[in-house]
């Protein structure tokens, strides 16, 4: 924090201007051309809110990434290479309570959904249709248990 002329500033890099915390997120997916689209999205669209974006490739890297270092937000895709996304998801979450997992797939169908959401996901995002209002909500998901 600085004190000018009574006014105290916070000058920790995890704060934005509006106070709020800064993000950081980890995308999973075994797609690499997909993570740089959403990591390109969360950039140009919420730059003010985001600390950091990494990346991970399937469930295990992503739960060996978290056991490093802590994250607020996962974006995690379901079907991945090795440990998939829906068992990642329930490890994570296991691990950090905190943690927000948002769901990203191209399957619509409700079973996936269903799966993700008791696996410990937050909400489900169909990577179709992903755009700036629905990485909006997913963003503004707060702890709340």
């Amino acid at each position: 924090m600085q004190v000018q002329a009574g006014i105290i500033r916070r000058t920790d890099k995890a704060f934005n201007g509006l106070g709020m915390k800064k993000l950081k997120i980890l995308i999973v997916d075994d797609n690499p051309h997909f993570i740089s689209a959403l990591r390109y999205m969360i950039t140009d669209l919420f730059e003010e809110r985001v600390d950091s974006i990494s990346e991970a490739h399937d469930g295990a890297e992503c739960l060996s990434i978290l056991r490093n270092k802590v994250y607020d937000l996962v974006f995690m895709d379901i079907n991945m290479p090795g440990k998939g996304g829906v068992e990642a998801t329930r490890e994570a979450t296991r691990m950090y309570r905190n943690l927000i997992v948002i769901a990203v797939s191209f399957h619509s169908e409700m079973k996936y959904i269903i799966e993700m959401i008791e696996a410990g996901a937050r909400t489900y995002l169909i990577k179709d249709e992903i755009c700036k209002e629905s990485l909006q909500k997913a963003m503004s998901i707060e702890y709340s248990f």
